[in-house]
Order: structure tokens, then C-alpha cells, then sequence
């Protein structure tokens, strides 16, 4: 029994080894060792995107622009279904065309696709500036708050910030969702697409968006001399544009503008340009300061900068050119190009790919300071480098800029665009004095402007006043009235009253339609409304991360 035991046991321990000798064989090479840990970098991160396509689509098709303009303006403005002004070339509706008048189970739809219930809703920040548009914008986010929690798959928290911390919030990235206005740097569709939705150009307005069958058909649209291509490419860009929703047009505002008795040379035509230097006072006039030597204007805006490498609001623009001279200009009042700094309209290359200024030959900068040919070249060159807001603008188009003597100045563009003069009249075009403008910063509030226009900058106190006087140098006639004094208001209610009462003779950006329509009654006041009605449009930041 025992011999037969062990023998038993000994045949079973000899199959064991046999077998777990088969098993090694069968499994090797496999050698048992801990995973190795990857460790996360920033360069293997992919963020997470707060808007997606289907939320963009949902909050374009949940708004009622009908309903804005009744309730907040009884029908004075006009709804916008594109970014392009109905009238303009190849203009069209497409966002009518997408989502109607409103579309509130299209949204729903598309919120639920996301996964938005009624106890799990999305939750995000609408931001807007309470009083840079007029009394009226808490009304129109009030509004737009109500028509998106209409879906109730949505809550919106309001937020609003003083004008210049908005605008270094929005280039900054730092809002998801926001308001703003525009109005185009020059005539032509291009400018009312491409600074929203080309790759290059529309982080300078906070949108950061890119895609790249959006970016070739502007790039063919723009450079094309065909009208019908042109009108072909724009139908395209206008259905992507409702597809991928960079931005949301809201509607169209008409601009006021009011001055006292006596006040004369208030004109402000399709370019948006308001010169100080054709204003004068008649025989009747009452001027604010006492004085016929000095005008006062106020305004509701805010400087965010006066780098003309760096600037891109409006009333920045108007001070760099009644500081400075773009390339060309608009005789006041009108759309009608004119030589500005330089001596003519510029030569065109056979190819169209080359446009030459000559320049006047008497120009210098208000410090006596002579200007040539190689300050163009500089100015190009320090906007390219420091990549400051408006960068985008004159990069999409331009190539390189060469000084071909001192007085001839070339710029060679990336393509055939047509509109070219029209953006040599931009505020980017306007030459920088390198005695305050150094090349290797941006000066955002300098302490003078000593610039080719025919103002110069004396002062400027920040949210309070600005002081302008006529430059010695300047190589136009001089100005009417030799001194102009900007006077900044919190509200276009304050504004309106001062004009009213006398403690200013100009109202100008922005007196918004209530206090235009109140000061139409007044006597002793005149309210002009501007023929060029801007845009007021609602801004994704696309690359806006999830916040955790």
C-alpha cells in the first residue's frame, strides 16, 4: 500500500512538472511586468471645447431677432440674417434660410443631442458692455436670456464689464460667449467675413475660429474679378457660415449723431469717418468752452489703444487719423477715395499684385521729424512682428511692403484684392512717429500723438478727457478750429443731457435711438442719423475650454 502510495504520489508530482513545463512552453515569451505610466504633457493634451456645432446651431436657432428689435427698439432697427447688410453685393439671408425667424424645437433637438435634460441643463456666461451700445443692450441680453431658457435645457448667467477691460477680455479669450458691434474697416463683403471667420483674422475679435474650406472660398471670393464666381462663392460661404455659426447677427442699428446751433461741418458718411478739422462755428454758435478756438465733443467709448499696430475699435481709429494721415483718405462725409499721405491713387501692377504710393514730399510727423518711404516700411514691419490686435487685417493681404526711394513706397500683396485702396485708407496705414512708438512694443497709451495728421495729441486722461491741437507740421490746410477737446461719459443718458444743457456741442458714439429719438424734440439741438447702420452680432469664443 505505502510502495503503491508513493508511487502514486510521485506520478503525480512528475505530471505537474510536465504539465507546468508544457504551459511555460506554450506561454513564453510573456513575461509579467507593470504597465509603463504615460504621463500626460501639455503638448499630448487635447482640450475640450466648450462649443460644439450642435450648441452653436441650437442657440442661433433659439433666437428671435423679430422679437428683439419689438420689444427693445418697436421696430426701429432690423433684424439681421447674415453678417453682410441687405443691399450690399452678393449679400444674402442665410441664416432665415437655415433656422427662420426662429426654430425652438430645431434647438431643443439639438441640446438634447448633447445630452442637456431639464435637471442636467447647460449652464454658461453671457457677457456684454452695459453701456458702450446704449442704454438698450441690458434690455437685448435680458432678452436673450429669456429666449434661450425658452428651450429649458439652458440657464444663462448675465455678466456685464466696463468697455476696456471687456475688450482686453475678449482678446484675451477669457469670455465664452459675448456681444459686440461692428462696422467695416472698408466696403466690400470680404470685411464683413473674414475678421470673424478666417483663421487669421478672427482671434483679433475674440471668435478663434478656423477652418479651412471656409478659409479658401474667402481667400477665392476676395481675390476673384469675376461678379458672378464672386456671387457663387459668397452663396457658399453664407450656408457654411449658418452651419458652423463662428458668430450670430443679431440686427442692424442705425448711429446718431448730435450737435448744438451753430456747430457746423458734423458730417459723417458710409466710411464712418468723423474729421474734426472741417468742424467750424457760425455766427450764432454758443460754444461749450466759451470759446470759438475750442470744440468739445463727448463720447460713450473708451480708448483700448492708440498704436495704430495695435488698435481696432472705433473711436481708437478716430483719433489715430485726426492724429495721423492713412495712405488715402474720404473727402469728409463720403465713400469717395482721396490721396491722403500719399500724393495720388496708387499704381497697380499689370498682375495686380503690387500697388506703389508715392508720397508728399512736405510730410513730417508734429515734432518736425521728416517722414520717407522706410517709416511705411517700418510701421509694416513692427505690426508684423508685435502681432498686436489688428495684425490679422493687414496680414491676410499683404505680403511684404519696400521702400523703392524715399518717397515711393510699394506693397506687394498675397493675391489680386481689388479692395486694396480702400484698406490702404485703414488706421494701420496711418505711419508711426518711432520717437513714441518703439519697435519693440506696443504702446497702448502713449503720452502724445505726434503723428502726420492734422491734430496732435497733447493730453490724455484716461475715462475723463482728451486734449487735441492743430499740428504746425501738418501738410493740409489747417484746421478750422484749432482745438478739440473729447469728453468721455459713462452713459449715453449723461451724454445726451450734457449736449442738451450746453456743457458740450458734439454727441457722438454712442447716443443710442431712446436718447436720439428725446433729443429730436429739443430746441437749440440738431440729431442727424449716420448713413451706415452698424451691426450688433453675438461672438463664440471657439476655443473656449471646458472649465472643470
Amino acid at each position: 500500500m505505502k510502495k503503491k502510495y508513493l508511487l502514486l504520489i510521485v506520478v503525480l508530482l512528475l505530471s505537474s512538472f510536465v504539465l507546468g513545463a508544457c504551459q511555460q512552453a506554450t506561454e513564453e515569451p510573456v513575461e509579467e511586468t507593470e504597465e509603463p505610466v504615460v504621463e500626460e504633457t501639455e503638448e499630448s493634451m487635447e482640450p475640450e471645447y466648450l462649443w460644439t456645432t450642435n450648441l452653436r446651431e441650437a442657440i442661433a436657432a433659439a433666437i428671435d431677432r423679430e422679437v428683439i428689435v419689438d420689444r427693445v427698439f418697436e421696430g426701429r432697427n432690423v433684424p439681421a440674417y447674415h453678417m453682410v447688410p441687405v443691399g450690399y453685393p452678393y449679400a444674402t439671408q442665410p441664416f432665415f434660410d437655415k433656422y427662420g425667424t426662429r426654430d425652438l424645437d430645431m434647438a431643443i433637438s439639438l441640446l438634447e443631442a448633447e445630452g442637456y435634460t431639464a435637471d442636467n441643463p447647460f449652464v454658461f456666461d453671457l457677457w456684454f458692455p452695459p453701456e458702450h451700445y446704449g442704454t438698450t443692450t441690458a434690455d437685448v441680453m435680458q432678452v436673450i436670456k429669456e429666449q434661450l431658457e425658452e428651450t429649458g435645457l439652458i440657464v444663462v448667467n448675465l455678466n456685464s464689464m466696463n468697455w476696456a477691460e471687456y475688450v482686453d477680455g475678449f482678446v484675451a479669450g477669457d469670455l465664452p460667449f459675448f456681444m459686440l458691434g461692428w462696422f467695416p474697416d472698408f466696403a466690400d463683403p470680404e470685411n464683413w467675413l473674414s475678421p470673424f471667420a478666417s483663421c487669421l483674422q478672427s482671434p483679433d475679435n475674440g471668435v478663434n475660429y478656423c477652418n479651412e474650406e471656409m478659409d479658401s472660398l474667402l481667400q477665392s471670393a476676395a481675390a476673384s474679378a469675376d461678379p458672378a464666381e464672386r456671387e457663387s462663392l459668397y452663396q457658399q460661404i453664407g450656408e457654411l457660415y449658418a452651419e458652423e455659426v463662428p458668430t450670430i447677427p443679431l440686427f442692424w442699428e442705425p448711429e446718431f449723431v448730435s450737435y448744438r446751433t451753430g456747430v457746423e461741418g458734423v458730417v459723417v458718411g458710409p466710411p464712418f469717418e468723423f474729421n474734426y478739422d472741417v468742424l467750424s462755428f457760425g455766427d450764432d454758435a454758443d460754444p461749450a468752452s466759451g470759446n470759438t478756438d475750442t470744440i468739445i465733443i463727448g463720447t460713450t467709448d473708451e480708448v483700448n489703444s492708440l498704436d495704430a499696430s495695435d488698435a481696432y475699435a472705433t473711436h481708437d481709429w478716430e483719433i489715430i487719423k485726426n492724429t495721423g494721415a492713412a495712405l488715402l483718405s474720404y473727402t469728409p462725409g463720403t465713400s469717395e477715395l482721396i490721396p491722403g499721405a500719399a500724393a495720388a491713387m496708387p499704381e497697380v501692377s499689370d498682375d495686380g499684385l503690387t500697388y506703389t504710393f508715392t508720397l508728399r514730399d512736405n510730410l513730417a510727423f508734429a515734432d518736425g521729424t521728416p517722414v520717407s518711404a522706410q517709416n511705411y516700411v517700418d510701421s509694416w514691419n513692427r505690426l508684423n512682428t508685435l502681432e498686436g490686435q489688428v495684425s490679422g487685417l493687414i496680414q491676410l493681404y499683404v505680403e511684404s511692403v519696400e521702400a523703392v526711394d524715399d518717397l515711393t513706397v510699394a506693397y506687394h500683396l498675397k493675391d489680386t484684392f481689388g479692395f486694396f485702396p480702400a484698406l490702404s485708407a485703414t488706421a494701420p496705414f496711418v505711419v508711426t512717429n518711432p520717437a513714441t512708438f518703439v519697435e519693440d512694443e506696443i504702446v497702448q497709451f502713449p503720452d502724445v500723438l505726434d503723428g502726420i495728421g492734422p491734430y496732435r495729441m497733447v493730453s490724455h486722461s484716461v475715462g475723463e478727457q482728451m486734449v487735441l491741437e492743430a499740428n504746425p507740421e501738418y501738410f493740409g490746410e489747417a484746421p478750422l478750429i484749432p482745438n478739440v477737446i473729447i469728453r468721455y461719459f459713462a452713459d449715453p443718458t449723461t451724454m445726451s443731457n450734457a449736449v442738451e444743457s450746453g456743457e458740450i456741442d458734439v454727441a457722438w458714439r454712442t447716443l443710442g435711438p431712446v436718447e436720439a429719438v428725446r433729443l429730436q424734440e429739443v430746441d437749440g439741438v440738431t440729431v442727424d442719423t449716420v448713413d451706415a447702420p452698424a451691426l450688433r452680432y453675438m461672438v463664440f469664443n471657439h476655443t473656449y475650454e471646458v472649465q472643470e
